[in-house]
């Protein structure tokens, strides 16, 4: 008959046994937290991606919808410049054509103004020419109508054409009446006397010393007025000069003057 294992033996391996399940329930439990804590860290990076995914998605919603709103914008900003960049292109051939035309007027306007100063440079050189031959009566106006041209602007044409139409506007009224002037004349005998000058016009002109004691008749030169003395006409000359000067009566009187005319084509 043979003998089982004794009392010690079987505790002994019950011992090593329980520790053995204790050491193996000890190593599982501390994997299970393991575990656990891997699952819990990985379920709340899954929790915090998620939340950062709607956040991120709202945020492309919210992005999104101003992106398409700032689309529409910028179409319609493009609709509207290329609009105004077919009106640029219209109004730019509209003022190609104005240029062009503006263009054309300016030459014509540049040649109608050469023109009209060539036409103003004779006017200038005739009126020159008759102010060295005008009488003292109109030296004055004359002087200062040729100081207002030296003073003018030479590009000034409308500012010259107004002197020259002032000082030939003089000259024609003076030519159309009969003017007296007083102005002192020196005698062959070196005396000063004032003398009393009737222009009739610009053709002759008479004077004579207040006393009546000497007489001329002037003609227009081209270097002024000539005096001539006319001994034999004092008489009706001094008369002539009281009656527009209103000290006598009217009468005839005959002065020295001659007379031109054309007739078929002599003069």
């Amino acid at each position: 008959m043979t003998e089982g294992p004794s009392p010690f033996y079987v505790a002994r391996f019950t011992t090593r046994c329980l520790f053995k399940l204790a050491i193996f329930l000890g190593v599982a439990v501390n994997a299970l937290g393991d575990d656990y804590e891997r699952l819990e860290s990985a379920t709340k990076r899954w929790l915090d991606l998620e939340q950062r995914i709607a956040e991120e998605r709202s945020t492309w919603k919210s992005q999104r919808e101003v992106l398409s709103q700032s689309v529409k914008v910028l179409e319609a900003s493009i609709d509207e410049l290329t609009e105004g960049l077919e009106n640029l292109k219209v109004s730019a051939e509209m003022r190609s054509s104005e240029f062009a035309n503006n263009e054309q007027t300016y030459e014509n306007e540049e040649a109608t103004r050469a023109y009209y100063a060539g036409k103003l440079d004779e006017i200038t050189e005739l009126f020159l020419r008759l102010r060295a031959s005008v009488p003292e009566y109109l030296e004055d106006e004359m002087n200062t109508a040729q100081e207002k041209l030296e003073m003018a602007d030479p590009i000034a044409l409308g500012e010259r054409a107004q002197i020259l139409i002032a000082a030939f506007t003089s000259v024609e009224e003076f030519n159309r009446s009969v003017t007296i002037d007083y102005v002192s004349r020196k005698l062959a005998d070196g005396r000063d006397v004032m003398v009393s000058v009737l222009y009739w016009g610009l053709a002759r002109a008479y004077a004579v010393d207040p006393q009546g004691t000497i007489a001329w008749e002037l003609k227009p030169g081209p270097k002024g007025w000539v005096w001539h003395e006319r001994p034999e006409y004092i008489q009706q000359i001094h008369e002539l000069v009281q009656i527009h000067e209103q000290t006598r009566p009217p009468s005839i009187q005959s002065v020295p003057g001659e007379v031109l005319h054309e007739l078929g084509g002599e003069r």
